[in-house]
């Protein structure tokens, strides 16, 4: 598995976590679902960019059954195969909650195979807000989009991440 370098989204916070700061994690499951030479991901109408199908696993909920039940959700798929982790990548930010002063997600990517068509997908209020419909594209194309979409102003800081798995994968593809 390939462990990706860990996302600062502000400067310091890799020492806040080496110095005792209260850390609130959450950890993440996202779809690598090949198609050839190119990816299923979910489009972004709002920022014109791609992010992996894939969400926050819920307590106690395995990692299998926090990604079958996201493809659901945003592609209307079943997940017919799960595979071992691809790679893996931390990221922290300044935690919104007082009980906490980072943030610490944990997000693992997993090479997934799927049918597509077995349920209508039900988005929640973001991600219709997003405007996410499903897409196939190249690791270069998506990752050139993100990048593009990450210089605008107030763009979702969760496109670092996935400039950097896109990237990622275009080496192993």
């Amino acid at each position: 598995m390939i462990r990706l370098p860990t996302i600062e989204h502000a400067p310091g916070l890799m020492q806040e976590v080496q110095s005792g700061a209260r850390v609130a994690s959450r950890v993440a499951v996202k779809a690598v679902i090949w198609e050839g030479e190119r990816l299923r991901l979910l489009h972004s109408q709002r920022w014109s960019c791609y992010k992996f199908a894939g969400g926050g696993t819920e307590t106690g909920e395995s990692h299998a059954v926090a990604l079958a039940r996201e493809l659901r959700e945003e592609l209307g798929a079943e997940l017919l195969e799960l595979g071992l982790p691809l790679l893996t990548v931390t990221e922290l930010s300044w935690a919104q909650e007082a009980a906490a002063d980072v943030f610490q997600m944990d997000s693992f990517y997993y090479p997934c195979q799927v049918r597509l068509g077995q349920h209508p997908p039900t988005l929640e209020a973001y991600e219709a807000e997003l405007g996410l419909t499903p897409c196939l594209v190249t690791p270069a194309q998506a990752a050139t989009a993100n990048a593009r979409a990450q210089a605008q102003a107030a763009a979702p800081r969760w496109l670092r991440r996935e400039v950097a798995v896109l990237r990622a994968l275009e080496q192993v593809g």
